[in-house]
C-alpha cells in the first residue's frame, strides 16, 4: 500500500507542476511526501531490496538509468542555454538575418529606454515571424530596448490606447516622442528609431534654377530615391533657389549642387562663398564636359576639375570602360566600409600643391593605373599621349577646413577628419566628378552609389555616428559585375572547376590502375 501510494503522490506532483509550469510549493510538498512514504516501504524490506540491487540485471539497468539521466540532463542544459544566449550564424551572403552597421551603431549609441510595442496579429505567416525574430535582434543588441507584442484583436483596449485601429503596427516610444510605422523592414525600423532618439532635423538644401538633379523627380534621371534615403537618416530635404533667397539660409546643414548645366550667376557664387565661409558644408556633383562657373570657388579649395570623360579599361561595369568602377580610398570615414560602386560617364579632378594650410585635402575614389581622361570627344576612345590625363585619376575628393591643418602631399595618407562639435567655423566640401551615380536608376540599384551619398552627407552634416553600411532591401538588388569580377567568374567556370574535375579523376584512375 505504501509503495502505491508514494507512486500515486510522485505522479499528482508531476501532473500538479505540467498544470501550473512552475515548481511551486505545493509541488514540493507532495514530493516530501512521496519521498517519505517511499523511505516506509523500503525499511522494512531492506535486505530484499539491496539483494536485488546486487544482482547483475539490476546493475545493468541502474548503468542503463545512469547513462539516461545524464543524456537527459545534457540535453535539458543545452536546451537551457540555447534559450539564454540564443546563439546563430547568418552564412547568408547578403546578412539578411542579421543588423546592419548602421542598426548596431544606433542600437549601441542608445542612452535612454527606448519602448517598442509591435501590434501584430494572433494569425502569423512567414512574413510576420520573420518582422518578429527581426525586432527580437533589436532588443537583443541594446538593454535599453524594451520589446512588447500586442494582439489588436485580443487586447482592443491596449490598441485603443495606443490610437492603433489597423495592424501591422510598430510604435517607438521615448518619453512624449513618438515615432509609428507600418513598414516591417530593418529600414522602417531603425529609420523611427533615428527619429524618435534624435530630436534635431537638420536640412539639406537642394540648389535649384540651373537644370540641376530635381529631388522630387521620380523619373530615371531625377533625385526623388535620394531624398528619401536622407528623410530615412532624419535629415529634411528642401529645394532651394537664390531667385526667391539671395543668401544661403542659415539652417543649411548641407548644401547639394547635383549636376547644374546652367552657369551660376556672380551673385550666387557670392552667396555660396559667403556660406562656405560662414562654415559651410557644400556638395558637388558635377556633370562631365559642363562649366558651370564654379572654377573660382573651388579654386579657393585647391581643387580644379578636368574637362573630360575618365575611361577606365582596368576597372569598369562589365565591358563599358566609360562607366569606371573606382576604388574606394583608405583613410577617410566616407569611404572606410564602402563596397563597389559605379560612376558612369565621369570626369576627373586636380588638387593643387601647396594648399593652404587651412585645409585637409582626401581623396576619396580613385581610378586605376590603365585608366585615362579623354579630351578629344570626337575620337575613338584610345588614349592621346601629350593631351589626355595618365591614371591613376582623382573622381571625388573631401576637403575640410581647419585651422592648424598640415597641407596636403601626394603618396602621404590624409590627415585624419578633425573632430566634429567645436565652436570653431569648420566648412567642408566635397567634390564628385559625377552627379548620376545618385540618380533613381542607380542608386536604388547599385549598393554601394546608396552608402556613398548618404555617408557623403553625413559627413558633411557633421554626423559622423550615422557613416555605416546600410541595411539591405528585401527585394535582391542585380548583380553587378565590373570588368575584373567577370574575368574571375569565367576563369572559374570554365578552366579552374573543370580543371579540378580532370585532376580528380585522373587521380583516381592512377589509384585503380
Amino acid at each position: 500500500f505504501l509503495g502505491v501510494l508514494a507512486l500515486a503522490i510522485l505522479a499528482a506532483a508531476m501532473v500538479w507542476f505540467n498544470i501550473n509550469g512552475r515548481f511551486d510549493r505545493s509541488v514540493a510538498v507532495l514530493l516530501v511526501i512521496a519521498a517519505v512514504l517511499g523511505v516506509l516501504y523500503v525499511i522494512p524490506r531492506w535486505e530484499e531490496v539491496s539483494g536485488a540491487l546486487g544482482t547483475r540485471t539490476a546493475r545493468q539497468g541502474g548503468s542503463a538509468t545512469v547513462l539516461s539521466v545524464a543524456f537527459i540532463g545534457l540535453l535539458v542544459v543545452g536546451n537551457w542555454f540555447v534559450n539564454r544566449h540564443s546563439p546563430q550564424w547568418d552564412l547568408t551572403s547578403l546578412k539578411r538575418y542579421s543588423l546592419s552597421d548602421q542598426s548596431v551603431k544606433i542600437l549601441n549609441g542608445l542612452k535612454q529606454d527606448v519602448r517598442v510595442v509591435a501590434f501584430f496579429p494572433s494569425q502569423e505567416d512567414s512574413y510576420i515571424r520573420g518582422t518578429k525574430d527581426l525586432l527580437k535582434l533589436y532588443a537583443k543588441q541594446s538593454p535599453h530596448v524594451q520589446l512588447q507584442f500586442i494582439d489588436p484583436d485580443i487586447e482592443r483596449g491596449t490598441a485603443l490606447q495606443y490610437n492603433i485601429t489597423s495592424a501591422p503596427v510598430v510604435l517607438f516610444l521615448l518619453g512624449d516622442r513618438r515615432e509609428e510605422t507600418t513598414g516591417i523592414t530593418e529600414q522602417d525600423f531603425t529609420s523611427a528609431l533615428l527619429k524618435v532618439t534624435r530630436t534635431e532635423k537638420k536640412k539639406v538644401y537642394f540648389l535649384q534654377g540651373h537644370q540641376e538633379r530635381d529631388p522630387d523627380s521620380s523619373q530615371q534621371t531625377g533625385y526623388s530615391q535620394a531624398s528619401q534615403l536622407l528623410q530615412r537618416e532624419n535629415y529634411v530635404v528642401e529645394k532651394l533657389s537664390f531667385f526667391a533667397s539671395p543668401r544661403v539660409p542659415d539652417d543649411a546643414a548641407v548644401l547639394v549642387l547635383a549636376g547644374p548645366k546652367a552657369p551660376l550667376l556672380d551673385a550666387e557664387r557670392d552667396a555660396i562663398k559667403d556660406y562656405l565661409d560662414r562654415g559651410g558644408k557644400l556638395m558637388v556633383l558635377a556633370e562631365a564636359r559642363q562649366d558651370v562657373g564654379l572654377a573660382p570657388l573651388l579654386d579657393q579649395w585647391s581643387v580644379s576639375l578636368d574637362n573630360d570623360v575618365v575611361v577606365d579599361p582596368g576597372r569598369s561595369l562589365q565591358n563599358d570602360p566609360l562607366t569606371p568602377a573606382p576604388i574606394p580610398q583608405a583613410g577617410h570615414r566616407i569611404t572606410v566600409t564602402l563596397s563597389d560602386l559605379i560612376l558612369p560617364v565621369a570626369r576627373s579632378m586636380q588638387i593643387k600643391q601647396g594648399a593652404g594650410s587651412e585645409l585637409v585635402i582626401a581623396p576619396l575614389l580613385r581610378t586605376t593605373d590603365r585608366a585615362w581622361g579623354e579630351t578629344n570627344f570626337s575620337a575613338p576612345a584610345a588614349p592621346t599621349p601629350g593631351e589626355d590625363l595618365t591614371g591613376p585619376l582623382t573622381l571625388a575628393v573631401a576637403i575640410n577646413k581647419a585651422p592648424g591643418a598640415p597641407t596636403f602631399s601626394p603618396g602621404v595618407p590624409p590627415t585624419p577628419t578633425p573632430a566634429a562639435g567645436s565652436n570653431e567655423l569648420r566648412g567642408r566640401l566635397v567634390v564628385v566628378g559625377n552627379a548620376e551615380f545618385a540618380s533613381n536608376s542607380l542608386i536604388g540599384q547599385v549598393l554601394g552609389n546608396r552608402d556613398f551619398f548618404v555617408n557623403t552627407v553625413n559627413w558633411l552634416a557633421e554626423e559622423e555616428d550615422l557613416i555605416s553600411i546600410r541595411a539591405v532591401p528585401n527585394e535582391s538588388p542585380p548583380i553587378m559585375l565590373t570588368n575584373q569580377t567577370q574575368v574571375l567568374v569565367l576563369y572559374a567556370a570554365v578552366v579552374f572547376i573543370p580543371l579540378a574535375v580532370l585532376l580528380a579523376g585522373a587521380t583516381v584512375w592512377w589509384q585503380r590502375r
